[in-house]
């Protein structure tokens, strides 16, 4: 990161004033925050300078796992990579667990700024030791610019806050340059949080059933998917794509998971009363539900109330609850195995997973991900990817279901590899529960 030319009235990390970090020695965001407000005030609100806000990943993560020392010496090393990388004048703070402010007061262009974010991001994409292991972290960083983006110190703060929360939410941009659109979205996750809570106090939510069928040639009904729904006051009927994130984010998923739970269970039970034959459902369960730590518990209580044969039940889990707390996650999977739950891992191919993961996993299942279902009709490279992984999913003895099945083509392409079971439109949509009743009887 190039040195920003001089500016009036330093900001400088040499300046003693205000409190500091024990960890890191970098100054405070109180201080910071009024360090920013009185060099933009002396200008006038003339002058081009820019503050970043950098979230560090992982930071939670390497805290549960390896504690308070090895997340201090984490950051106190990230802290000198940003500290290395700044001119005379700047000016660096940490605050919460994994952020740090930075100020560039003065910059000859406001270019400098998404610049300086970018050099961040490389520095921050070396790996760091940590107990003798590598663990390599990436930076989200929201920029807002002087004076175009706001011209007093506060609001630039905030305004840069909210581009750091727009690259999180991206998923593809390491840093993002702060717009006036910004606030709006912010004020329609606020409201779209506020009608979640409500849809849990009234009762809004559904669940739908995706069949799973046998790929032979009667395509009998081995299983199914439950698929949850938001029967939305004035907006219809949602599926999750339009309110997950929203749910994950504010731990709403948490009581939305258990009502999910709560309800695929009592409705196993309610199929096997009325005479339907025994049919596994499989329920998704989110990285922070599965965090949350008392999910053993909960299935234990549902298997009690309901007195269904645990086998009957089966969670599905991603690949993103694995890497950073694999022990955690190990010993919640191996309680709910020995209970008879069946297990299974969701969109393989799609995140993070290794050979040594899946050696360690109690799982009966892998489902191919309905991304590489679809393009392997057309990309050669991606039928070897599902063909190696049927191949090692058969010598590990893992069930493979395909997802996503909607042609002729492709159910005979994973006929041919050797997929026993699939899910997709190519058989049935998801629905509600009485047609999927129906649909079992008929595929018998």
């Amino acid at each position: 990161m190039p040195p920003s030319p001089p500016a009036p009235g330093p900001a400088s990390n040499r300046d003693p004033g205000g409190r500091r970090d024990s960890v890191t020695g970098l100054l405070e965001m109180r201080p910071f925050s009024a360090r920013v407000a009185e060099v933009l005030a002396e200008h006038g609100g003339k002058l081009v300078a820019a503050v970043l806000l950098v979230e560090i990943d992982r930071m939670p993560q390497l805290f549960r796992v390896h504690g308070q020392a090895a997340l201090d010496n984490a950051m106190a090393l990230l802290a000198r990579r940003v500290m290395d990388g700044i001119g005379a004048n700047d000016l660096v703070c940490r605050f919460g667990q994994s952020q740090f402010a930075i100020f560039l007061p003065g910059l000859e262009h406001p270019g400098k700024a998404l610049f300086a974010a970018s050099a961040i991001v490389n520095r921050m994409s070396e790996p760091i030791m940590v107990e003798g292991r590598q663990l390599f972290v990436t930076a989200k960083i929201g920029v807002a610019i002087a004076p175009k983006d706001a011209a007093d110190g506060p609001c630039l703060i905030r305004n840069a806050a909210l581009a750091l929360d727009h690259a999180k939410r991206s998923g593809k941009e390491s840093y993002t340059h702060y717009a006036a659109s910004m606030r709006d979205e912010v004020r329609q996750r606020l409201d779209l949080e506020d009608e979640l809570r409500a849809a849990i106090r009234d009762d809004q939510f559904v669940l739908h059933y995706q069949p799973k069928v046998s790929l032979g040639d009667r395509q009998t009904v081995v299983g199914g998917e439950a698929l949850l729904r938001w029967g939305h006051p004035s907006r219809g009927l949602l599926a999750p794509g339009a309110f997950v994130q929203t749910a994950e984010e504010t731990g709403l998923i948490v009581p939305i998971g258990e009502w999910v739970l709560r309800q695929a269970t009592g409705q196993i039970r309610r199929w096997l009363d009325a005479g339907l034959p025994p049919t596994q459902i499989a329920v998704n369960v989110s990285e922070r539900q599965f965090r949350w730590g008392h999910l053993p518990a909960l299935i234990d209580v549902l298997l009690t109330e309901t007195g269904i044969p645990p086998h009957l039940l089966q969670l599905e889990i991603t690949e993103t609850i694995l890497p950073d707390d694999l022990e955690g996650a190990l010993k919640q999977m191996r309680w709910i195995a020995d209970r008879g739950v069946a297990l299974s891992l969701d969109d393989f191919g799609t995140g993070y997973s290794s050979m040594s993961y899946l050696r360690e996993l109690p799982l009966d299942c892998l489902k191919v991900d309905r991304k590489f279902v679809m393009d392997m009709e057309t990309d050669p490279r991606t039928r070897h990817i599902v063909e190696a992984t049927v191949a090692m999913a058969q010598a590990m003895d893992l069930k493979v279901v395909a997802e996503g099945i909607e042609t002729t083509t492709q159910l005979e392409l994973l006929r041919r590899m050797g997929v026993e079971e699939g899910q997709g439109y190519l058989f049935s949509k998801p629905i509600p529960s009485e047609e999927f009743a129906s649909f079992v009887r008929a595929h018998s």
